[in-house]
C-alpha cells in the first residue's frame, strides 16, 4: 500500500508525460468498452451512455493542441467525466443481470473507464500554465 499522500508537485515537470499516458490508457480503455459493447449491444441506456462517452471522448482527440494533449479548461473532459461516472448504475445492473464472460469484460473496461477519470481529474487540476 502507498505511504502518505502522493507529491503532486512532482507531476508537474513530467505533465505531459504523464497526461500521454493517461490520454493513451483511455483510449484503449475505450475502444474495448465499444468492441465489447459492439457485441453485446442490448441496452438502450446503456448503448446511450457508451455513445455520449465516446463521442465527448472522439471531441477532446479532435480538439487537441500540436502536441497531442486534449483540452483540459473548456469543460469537455469534466463532461467526460460526469458521463463516465454517470454510467455507473446501469452498467452495474446490467453485470448484475448478465452471466457471460463478455458481459464481465465490458464491466470491467466500463470500471477502468470510471477509475481513469480520477487521473484525467488529477491531471486537470495539476496542468502547468504553459501547458
Amino acid at each position: 500500500m502507498s505511504e502518505g499522500e502522493v507529491d503532486l508537485s512532482q507531476i508537474r515537470g513530467d505533465w505531459k508525460f504523464h497526461m500521454d499516458y493517461v490520454q493513451n490508457a483511455t483510449d484503449q480503455t475505450l475502444k474495448r468498452q465499444l468492441k465489447y459493447w459492439s457485441e453485446l449491444g442490448d441496452d438502450a441506456d446503456i448503448d446511450a451512455a457508451v455513445s455520449q462517452q465516446a463521442r465527448i471522448w472522439a471531441d477532446l482527440n479532435a480538439n487537441a493542441n500540436e502536441k497531442g494533449t486534449i483540452p483540459t479548461t473548456d469543460g469537455r473532459l469534466e463532461e467526460f467525466i460526469s458521463a463516465c461516472r454517470d454510467a455507473k448504475a446501469c452498467s452495474d445492473t446490467y453485470q448484475d443481470n448478465g452471466d457471460s464472460e463478455l458481459v464481465e469484460e465490458f464491466a470491467e473496461a466500463c470500471r477502468q473507464t470510471r477509475a481513469l477519470c480520477d487521473d484525467l481529474e488529477m491531471m486537470m487540476e495539476q496542468r502547468p500554465e504553459d501547458q
